[in-house]
């Protein structure tokens, strides 16, 4: 039932034991062949040298040395690498110079840098054979390297590749690969968690070349080649009879092999999947040939009865454990070592191996306990009940030592990486430990931070498990995963008083550490292979080699600490680091590593990155960064570089949410670089075109101009003597100032003796290359990438950003002095193109460099028309848009500039023959003006060319179908711009007095130009004839002729409009019925009436002073007129002497009056009536400014202002007449008196109003009632006539109506106004009684009279006297129907 395999046997050979034994001189062809090639080789077992190099982790032991750590041959320094001087696989001896010179040209960093920082180096080893790259990223396939031999092996489940990776400097040192197909391959592959040969490289000494062992891991079947060389050049039958071939005996049913581990010499240890360790040996006492395998179990037997291996067999706690790593410590003597094996649960085994005694396990401790306490201690964290469970050992590492002393004596310092399960994720700890007798001694704990591994889906591929590599000088431990590489520092932090003082804050930062995630992304990289190089003291840098599915060959270099720095400086991790490896590393090609941050443990607060990022734009704009060459032979090619680093910077840092200022800074940067780029690939260009003794340019010149502070200057002594390149290397960050400078360095030139208009000519078609290219590309660049860099898509139109402004600083491409100088140099250069040809000879118009020159600074102009509309429209954008309202104003200033200037230079191509382009860019910036202007500019260019007399045929066919080509323009507009394309037009012919033109051939834009006109309150008197003859809507007519009227300051002209206004509303009322409602009719018509009745009273006080006008003081001045009509009632009254003036010289210029001047005029003027007409407007004179007053509306829209009024006219009123003298009533019957009292201005005023029915609503003032009207400024400001009138005025005014008061109280007490008052009150209600009852016969004839005189003074039905009654001076109506079109 139970084989002798089952059993634990010691050994077991593959040969038949009934066949002889050959010798060598005896063997076959095969072996003949390879005592012929080692005849070729120089090398043999005789002149074999160990390697020189000092031990490291990683590295196979060879014979009869000291082991140092994991498998790492303890060397001396009589030892040389045995990679030096291969030309293949065969181990060869060369002379020590020799060996020195290759040494130095392997200490060379050769490959493809992956990612470079001050700690460490990734590059990528390109000695990475054909027939592994087919299968990279293909078939499935795992690696073992050896760093002492040089080689690699990568097997799959079918072959082996060996290959050296390590080279001289000379190119013959190449070797070709070897490919060796497995003795027993995998016969069946169920997927990718299927088990992969396992292969190990180590140095045979016997053979004195590079020996291959391979196990397969399912069927345990061993097979050794002593000569890897000889195994590649025979057949499979050949090669299971040469070497040693057989099986892991003892394997049980599903157990596999694990791992592999090379030992003492000879020896290995193998790990099984039931946690089970097998010593293996590949030959004899004597060095024959020969497999054999040996089980270690605890209690130190290596065979037994059959009973005892049953015992053994189903014991399975004594020896099942699941083993997380083994190592073999340094070699104690010859075949001595010890092997520290290692459980995921904590426990640590320590054996004594030797290749042909027995196997004696030292001690074995369980360290769990103590390890977790530690770690729970060193997190300051509370774990789950779970976490000591779920804590594993993962791997370990044996530090380096040249001191075998402590490992003899069984003591061993060991670097553990130990994994808390949490959740999906796992965290790391490297614990630094001692073990020494079963006891444990915990010295560092080092959390790992910087990365934490996921849980993988069960088909998940895992090309390597967690291993740990500690190479010399042990200051950096490195952590290998499936999918990452994590770099700690070990290094110990010097006590300083700084360090103490921030370990007793815990402010201490950790040491350094740092995770290279494996891209996993087209395709997946995974580990597959690692080892650590040798020490290289001479540099001190740390290495280690990494095969990686789908990529190759990496090497992981940790760079020395700088002098004067200590691991404190360097213990952190910094965001500028990270950011400058994702940007100048993150986008190559096929890039080992993956920069993304979601993937990375480090994290990065906003503050920090924006900071940050800032530091290396401003490194990349500045060339200092140590990424990028500083002086490149091709400018052009360093600039470019400059520019993918910006764009990486920007791709990678716009994962976070940016502050729009830092958005805008590296955007900016983009855009100058953009602008720097278009610059210099012009000067280049123009260099390249110009002979050797011809070299000139602009461009130089200008660098040198511009002041120092705004450039870095370069050195002459240093050999910086090339101006241009020093400024494209350190000054492309302020590259705005090159911009105005192309133009003020083309004035500097003409005032140093530049006077040719041709050199002019020149000098400024470079400025124009330079600002054009340079804003162009500019704008270009911030249109492409806005979204790019996080402000939107639609933000930017043209360039220009449409978003706020807010909190940004002022934009480059606009600040004012670009603003300036690219509108001098787009005027200088149309000017000075205009000028250079009017020079030309005739001999010149067909060609010649002065034709060239000339159609290209014509050509040039509208774009340079373009820049400056930008950067005007910017400019004005950022000053609107600032918090101080200087700055405010200032925008808005230049707003209105800009509109000038724009519209002049798009009129201005006219001058250089681009009328078109004037056209282009007119419609481009949709400025309305510009494009009639220059349409119209076209359109008459065309007909004066078609008024030519030498025209040609083609010529006038040419012109006429630009006139019809325009036409149709022009009504293409309408639909295409609509209202502001119509609004231009019509304003256009309106400024040009084409009055006649607006009505011509509008039938078809009829809306457009009711629109334009409707909208425009100052063309009423224009609009008013459109809404009769096109709209036939009166109403509005009626309304445009109203608003017209507002503006009209001739009192004639008012009142015609208003005439009009009111045959328009009558028109509506009886034709248009809907155009406007019957109240809202009457209302409007009622005040047209009066306003035509204030005009009427206006035009009666005109006719009243004309003829006196015309008779006495023909010619005379206004002096001369206040002294007929406005001296007697303002003597001594300045100010009322002033507003009298004011409204005569109105009145006598027929300029329309203010309802308060008319007031004025009629209380104030001087009256001396000698005809019957005169006579009665002098009677009613204070009547109707009572009348006046009652049109205006005061009374319902500013009471106050109507009582002051009312009060001032009664007032002045009642001081017409002299009081004292008529309140002498002795020796007078009641006749006299009551004829006395009816000539007084007061009875009549009151008749009059009794009989108009003007107090039927306001009853008449009486004396004490008027009294102190007007008196103080106070009171005058109720008026808003006087608002805003000057103090002084104020204060004269009410002087003059304290005056006014005082005549007024002299007649209440001397002439006892106050009690005449009331009698007369009476006396004229009655006679108006009396009148009306006498004369109730013949009324209808006096009525007739009255009407007729009426009509000659431009009254409708005027009251006074003994024959007027029941007039009505302002001609209001009751109805509709009752309204009288006849003005008078």
């Amino acid at each position: 039932m139970f084989s002798p395999d089952a059993l634990g046997g010691s050994s077991t050979a593959t040969r038949n034991p009934r066949r002889r034994q050959r010798t060598i001189s005896d063997d076959s062809v095969a072996l003949r062949q390879t005592t012929k090639r080692r005849k070729r080789s120089i090398l043999n077992p005789e002149v074999f040298e160990p390697p020189t190099i000092p031990p490291g982790n990683g590295h196979p032991v060879h014979a009869n040395e000291n082991h140092a750590p994991n498998g790492h041959a303890a060397t001396t320094r009589k030892q040389r690498d045995a990679s030096v001087g291969t030309t293949n696989l065969a181990i060869r001896n060369r002379s020590n110079k020799r060996a020195e010179r290759d040494k130095r040209g392997h200490k060379q960093e050769d490959g493809v840098v992956q990612t470079k920082n001050d700690n460490y180096i990734v590059t990528q080893d390109p000695n990475i054979p054909e027939q592994l790259r087919d299968i990279l990223g293909g078939e499935q396939w795992q690696a073992e390297i050896s760093s002492s031999l040089g080689h690699a092996v990568a097997t799959t489940h079918t072959q082996a590749i060996i290959w050296r990776y390590k080279h001289g400097s000379q190119a013959i040192d190449v070797l070709n690969p070897v490919a060796i197909r497995l003795p027993y391959p995998s016969t069946k592959v169920q997927g990718p968690r299927d088990p992969l040969p396992l292969g190990i490289l180590v140095h045979d000494a016997g053979a004195g070349e590079v020996a291959l062992l391979v196990i397969m891991p399912l069927s345990g079947q061993v097979s050794y080649w002593e000569s890897v060389k000889q195994a590649a050049t025979i057949d499979l039958v050949r090669q299971k009879q040469q070497g040693p071939h057989g099986t892991v005996s003892g394997l049980l049913s599903g157990e596999s092999i694990l791992k592999i581990t090379e030992a003492e010499p000879d020896g290995f240890v193998l790990i099984t999947s039931n946690g089970r360790i097998v010593h293996l040996t590949v030959k004899d006492s004597q060095g024959r040939p020969l497999v054999s395998t040996q089980f270690l179990r605890s209690s130190g037997a290596s065979g037994g009865s059959f009973f005892g291996s049953i015992t053994n067999v189903f014991s399975a706690a004594a020896w099942r454990r699941d083993i997380a790593a083994v190592q073999i410590g340094p070699l104690q003597g010859k075949s001595h070592c010890s092997c520290i094996v290692v459980t995921k649960q904590g426990v640590f085994q320590v054996w004594e191996l030797s290749r042909h005694s027995t196997k004696t396990l030292l001690f074995e401790t369980d360290a769990k306990d103590d390890i977790f306490k530690a770690t729970q201690k060193s997190s300051n964290r509370a774990f789950t009940n779970d976490a000591k469970t779920d804590m594993t050992i993962v791997d370990f590492a044996i530090f380096p030592t040249t001191d075998t002393k402590d490992a003899a004596q069984g003591s061993h310092r060991l670097l553990v990486l130990t994994s808390i399960e949490e959740g999906r994720a796992g965290t790391y700890n490297l614990i630094d430990l001692i073990i020494q007798d079963g006891s444990v001694e915990i010295s560092v704990i080092h959390p790992i931070s910087c990365y934490s591994e996921g849980q993988h889906d069960a088909e998940y591929w895992i090309a390597i498990r967690p291993r740990v590599l500690l190479p010399e000088p042990a200051q950096t431990a490195f952590l290998v995963f499936d999918e990452a590489i994590v770099l700690v520092s070990l290094a110990k932090i010097e006590e300083s008083p700084s360090s103490q003082l921030q370990l007793e804050a815990h402010t201490l930062p950790d040491p350094f550490q740092d995770a290279l995630h494996l891209r996993q992304t087209n395709p997946e990289y995974h580990v597959v292979g690692c080892c650590s190089e040798d020490f290289d003291r001479d540099s001190g840098k740390a290495t280690c080699v990494f095969l990686i599915h789908g990529f190759g060959m990496a090497r992981v270099t940790t760079l020395p600490i700088k002098e004067g720095q200590s691991a404190l400086d360097r213990s952190a991790v910094t965001v500028k680091s990270k950011i400058e490896q994702a940007v100048f590393y993150g986008n190559m090609p096929h890039n080992l590593l993956d920069f993304n941050p979601g993937r990375s443990e480090f994290r990065i607060e906003n503050e920090e990155l924006e900071v940050a990022t800032l530091e290396i734009n401003d490194s990349i704009m500045k060339s200092t960064s140590n990424y990028i060459p500083a002086i490149s032979p091709s400018m052009e090619h360093q600039l470019d570089l400059r520019a993918t680093a910006l764009a990486e910077l920007i791709g990678y840092v716009s994962k976070w949410p940016l502050k729009a200022s830092t958005k805008w800074e590296l955007l900016w940067s983009g855009e100058k670089m953009a602008a720097a780029r278009a610059i210099w690939h012009i000067y280049n260009a123009r260099l390249a075109h110009q002979s050797q003794e011809k070299k000139s340019s602009l461009l130089p010149e200008l660098l040198d101009m511009i002041s120092e502070e705004q450039k870095k200057e370069n050195q002459p002594e240093l050999g910086e003597s090339d101006i241009v390149r020093h400024y494209f290397i350190h000054d492309v960050w302020r590259i705005q100032m090159v911009i105005p400078w192309a133009q003020q360095a083309v004035e500097e030139l003409y005032g140093e003796g530049v006077q040719e208009i041709a050199k002019q000519a020149r000098l400024i078609d470079q400025a124009d290359d330079i600002q054009i290219c340079a804003m162009e590309a500019a704008f270009a660049f911030r249109t492409a990438n806005a979204q790019k860099y996080g402000l939107g898509t639609d933000v930017i139109v043209d360039g220009i950003y449409q978003g706020t402004y807010d909190g940004l600083p002022e934009f480059w491409t606009s600040i004012i002095e670009t603003v300036v100088k690219v509108k001098e140099l787009t005027d200088l250069s149309r000017e000075i193109a205009v000028a250079l040809n009017n020079e030309r000879t005739s001999a010149e118009e067909d060609g010649g460099d002065d034709f060239r020159l000339i159609s290209k600074l014509a050509a040039d102009n509208p774009r340079l028309i373009h820049i400056c509309c930008q950067v005007y429209e910017e400019r004005c954008r950022w000053l609107k848009s600032r918090s101080d309202p200087q700055s405010r104003a200032d925008g808005e200033a230049l707003s209105v500039t800009y509109l000038k200037i724009r519209k002049a230079l798009i009129c201005k191509t006219s001058e250089i023959g681009l009328v078109d382009e004037g056209i282009r860019l007119a419609e481009t910036y949709q400025d309305m003006e510009a494009l009639v202007d220059v349409l119209e500019l076209s359109t008459l260019e065309a007909l004066a060319g078609l008024l030519e007399p030498a025209i040609s045929e083609n010529e006038e066919i040419e012109l006429k179908d630009r006139v019809d080509s325009n036409r149709k323009r022009l009504e293409k507009y309408f639909s295409t711009y609509g209202d502001r394309w119509a609004n231009a037009l019509y304003s256009k012919n309106i400024t040009d007095g084409a009055f006649a033109d607006l009505f011509d051939d509008v039938d078809r834009f009829q809306d457009f130009f009711t629109r334009y006109l409707r909208s425009k309150p100052g063309l009423a008197k224009l609009s008013w004839i459109n809404e009769v003859l096109a709209e036939h809507d009166y109403a509005a007519a009626a309304k445009n002729l109203i608003d017209a009227q507002k503006a009209e300051e001739n009192a004639w002209s008012k009142k015609i409009e208003l005439s009009m206004a009111k045959l328009a509303l009558l028109a509506a009322k009886e034709k248009k019925p809907s155009q406007v409602k019957r109240g809202d009719s009457t209302k409007r018509i009622r005040d047209v009436n009066d306003r035509v009745g204030l005009l009427t009273i206006q035009e009666m006080l005109y006719r009243y002073i004309h003829p006196k006008l015309v008779t006495t003081l023909e010619g005379s001045g206004d002096e001369e007129v206040m002294k007929a009509f406005g001296r007697k009632n303002t003597e001594g009254k300045p100010a009322l002497r002033l507003l009298q003036e004011m409204n005569l010289k109105k009145l006598v210029a027929h300029q329309v009056l203010q309802a308060e001047g008319i007031i004025d005029i009629l209380t104030l003027l001087t009256v001396n009536a000698t005809q019957p007409h005169e006579e009665y407007f002098a009677h009613q004179r204070f009547f109707l400014a009572l009348k006046v007053l009652s049109m205006t509306g005061f009374d319902k829209t500013d009471k106050s202002r109507f009582t002051l009024i009312e009060k001032l006219i009664w007032r002045r009123c009642m001081i017409q007449d002299e009081w004292a003298k008529l309140n002498q009533t002795d020796m007078k019957n009641d006749a006299v008196v009551k004829q006395e009292t009816s000539k007084t201005a007061l009875f009549k005023t009151l008749k009059a109003g009794f009989e108009d029915g003007l107090f039927d609503t306001t009853a008449p003032l009486s004396p004490s009632e008027v009294l102190t009207a007007g008196s103080t400024p106070a009171s005058l400001l109720a008026s808003a006539r006087y608002i805003g009138s000057k103090d002084g005025f104020l204060k004269a005014l009410a002087k003059d109506c304290q005056s006014e008061d005082h005549k007024l109280e002299q007649a209440l007490e001397k002439g006892r106004l106050g009690e005449w008052w009331k009698g007369i009150v009476e006396e004229a209600r009655k006679a108006v009684r009396e009148e009306a009852d006498s004369n109730g016969a013949t009324k209808a004839v006096e009525e007739e009279v009255r009407r007729n005189v009426a009509d000659n003074m431009g009254l409708k039905n005027p009251v006074g006297g003994a024959t007027h009654t029941n007039g009505n001076v302002n001609g209001n109506v009751e109805a509709d129907e009752q309204v009288d079109v006849t003005m008078g």
